[in-house]
Parts: C-alpha cells; structure tokens; sequence
C-alpha cells in the first residue's frame, strides 16, 4: 500500500502512516480536533506529532494543542520523540529493526541496555542488531559503550491552545535562553520571567547620594532609616504617596510606617497608600492607630488581574487607603476611582502608570508641595513630582531600582520633556 511522501524534519523517526492510516487520522481530527497535542522546541521544531501537523494544515486548522519543551538536548528530544511514539504506534519486528539500526548509526557508542530502554525492546534485539551492522561495516566494534548516567534533564514544559500564544511562547523563550525555569510552567509565568529578565538587563547609572537642597532626592536606603539619611524633619511633608510591596513580609512592617508617616507629615497632610487586597484589613487596623482613616479608593484597569486563592476572585482593581494626619483640611473635590487605559511595567514590576500617580498627587497636593515616598520602587511618584512641581524624597531598599530611578529622572531632564501643568486647587 501506498505511503505518505514524506517530508525530512530532524525528530521523525518512525515509518510514514500508510496513506488510509493518515486519511483516517485527518478524518478524525476533523470530526473531534486534536486529541492529543504536537510537542514542539523552543523553536518550534516539531519534536513529536508531525502527522497530526499536517493534517491540521490540510485542514487549515491554525490553533492546535501544543505542548512546548526547551532546554533539551537534540540526543534528549530524540529520545522523547521515540518513546512517544512507541507508547502509541504499533510497529512490526522488521521496523523496529529498523529503528534500532538508525540509532546505532548515529550513536553507536550508546550501550544496549540504555538503546533498549529507550525504544522498548530488549538487550539482546539490541545486541543482533549492533552484530549485523558491525559485520557490515557500518558501525565499529568498540571495547566500551556509554551507559546511562541516571541523571535527571527537566525542562521547561508549557501547554498551549492557540497558534499566537505559542507563538508567545517561543519569544519569552527566546528571551530567557539558559535561564528559562526548567519545570511545568504556565505562559503567565514564563512571560513574567522573560520581562524581568528585560528589566534586569536594562542599563542602569551609578548610584548617586542626592544634593541636600535637590527638588528630587532619592535614596537607597529603608524608609526606617530615611529621616536621618535625609534629614527629613518632623511636619514638613505635605503629602506621603507610595505604593507598598504586597505581600504577608511588608504587612508586618505597617506599624513602622505608620508611625514614620505619622511623624513626618504636617497637621492635615495626607496619606495615600496602595495595598494589596489580602491587606486592607490589616493595613486599616494598623495606620488608624496612628492616623485618622478618611476613605477607600481605587485603581482600575481593563483585564484580568492577580487571582486572590482560594475564594478564586480576579482583582481588576487595587485599593488606595487614604488617611490624614489630624482633621482633614482640604477643600478640593477629587474622584475616588482612577481606570488605567495603559499598563506600564517596563521598568519594575509592579510599576505603576504615570497618570495613575498623577490623579493621587494632584488630588491630594499642590504646586511646591513636599511629597514623600518610602517604597519609591522606578520611582513613578517622583517623576510626576518633577513633571507637576513638586518637591520629592524618597527611598528603596533595592539599590538596582534607585539606581534604574535615577537614570529615568536623569533621561527625563535631559530630554526635557513638557507636560501640562495641571492643579486641583488650593487647600
């Protein structure tokens, strides 16, 4: 009977389906999809599933279940695309033959027992095998063969459905290179991983102690220590803005920056704080011991968000406690909810939007203002204080996004870049 012609891809190594063998399995995928997905590399090379494959671009069918593996050696997917196929195939003594003969002549060092393991066959098949090819001529006859070491290669492993998210797939991929996780891993993660790589490798100045009378200072240093590093006194901020790491660790440290945001702020200044949603309730109980609670606000954007396990809520928004020192003096009216048309994380990644912190800051400021930040992070609250005139000081105990911070201020004064002026009204 009639074949398949076939077309030469480095990890096809089983016999072509016979032609009525192939039509049914076209038949078959037109009629319930792809049942079981194609295994591709890092570069899209297919390692098993060739046939379904193509019937799929018979089909036009564009979006597949694929499973992507990378990190894995040619010898490694080789193997892999065998074992798959022996598990499923059903191949007669002569082609297995077959196969065996193939791998000895590309490996011939290769020990009968591993060879054996590998294709699900047995010693001594291996051993009449490797006998016939060593009278032949066509392998050696060596004194010693490589044994399996018992080592243990994982590799990045991802499931996908649709053409583009493989697609998305191979770039982060292609980003990550040695350092992908070599592990089961979801797209998320992956994409998470290869961004932070790029934030990484983005380049960063020397840090610099900022000028004493500077219109932004930004240190390395916690916000425990930042009254003395910048000799910040008692009531002379007008405003403290940040942006709190959410996790259970920083949850404890509430009641320290409680107590620093309560010294540092003037009689009716204002704190403005994001949080986490898992620590509203602790973040309420701990700054309201220090400062008075005036409302919740909140940040919003388009799309899903963290999931909050184990009640399985997607968060499309994060709270903004508001509190103010004493009495609240302010009379300007501002809105309580601000929706982001653009994400920005390119520098952090938790980096929030420019006209996210500008909506705080000129709600809750105004022009000469001193404004604060004690988790300045890429340091967005101090560029909108320069961009809106305001002035700044702020820390990070990571000295790698101080200093990325302070070369994004720098870039911005040197490019000079003009921005409306706006002001919400006076206290």
């Amino acid at each position: 009977m009639s074949q398949v012609t076939k077309i030469a891809t480095p990890f096809q190594l089983m016999p072509d389906l016979p032609a009525w063998e192939f039509t049914a399995l076209k038949e078959s995928i037109k009629q319930h999809g792809v049942i079981i997905p194609i295994v591709r590399d890092e570069n899209g090379t297919i390692i098993d599933g060739h046939h379904r494959d193509r019937a799929c671009h018979e089909l036009k069918i564009k979006d597949v279940p694929t499973i992507t593996l990378a990190g894995l050696t040619d010898e490694q997917k080789r193997d892999h695309a065998l074992v798959l196929n022996l598990v499923r195939r059903k191949i007669t003594r002569k082609q297995m033959r077959a196969i065996i003969s193939s791998e000895l002549r590309r490996t011939p060092d290769i020990s009968n027992q591993w060879l054996a393991e590998i294709v699900g066959s047995t010693d001594k098949t291996i051993q009449s095998v490797r006998k016939e090819l060593i009278t032949a001529s066509e392998i050696p006859s060596l004194d010693a063969y490589r044994a399996k070491d018992g080592k243990r290669y994982p590799a990045t492993r991802l499931y996908t459905e649709r053409l583009k998210q493989s697609d998305r797939v191979r770039s982060a991929l292609a980003t990550l290179g040695d350092d992908a996780p070599r592990k089961p891993v979801s797209l998320k993660l992956l994409e998470r991983e290869a961004k932070n790589k790029e934030r990484t490798s983005q380049i960063r100045g020397r840090y610099r102690k900022p000028a004493e009378h500077a219109q932004v200072r930004l240190y390395h240093s916690t916000f425990q220590k930042l009254e003395s590093v910048a000799q910040i006194e008692e009531d002379s901020v007008d405003l403290v803005l940040t942006d709190v790491p959410y996790n259970r660790e920083f949850t404890q440290q509430f009641d320290d920056l409680a107590e620093f945001t309560a010294r540092v702020l003037k009689h009716g200044g204002v704190f403005a704080v994001y949080v986490g949603v898992i620590q509203v309730a602790d973040a309420i109980k701990s700054f309201a011991r220090h400062l008075d609670y005036q409302a919740t606000s909140f940040s919003s954007w388009l799309g899903a968000g963290p999931v909050i396990q184990p009640l399985q809520c997607v968060t499309q928004t994060t709270p903004i406690l508001v509190f103010s020192k004493g009495k609240w003096t302010r009379t300007t009216r501002w809105y309580n909810c601000f929706h982001n048309s653009v994400a920005e994380q390119d520098l952090h990644e938790w980096q929030k939007p420019i006209s996210d912190t500008e909506h705080w800051l000129l709600s809750f400021s105004d022009q000469d203002d001193l404004i604060c930040d004690p988790c300045a992070g890429s340091g967005s609250t101090a560029l909108a204080c320069h961009r809106n005139e305001r002035r700044f000081v702020g820390c990070d105990c990571d000295r790698d996004a101080i200093r990325l911070a302070q070369t994004r201020l720098s870039n911005e004064m040197t490019t000079k870049i003009k921005t409306t002026k706006l002001s919400l009204g006076k206290r």
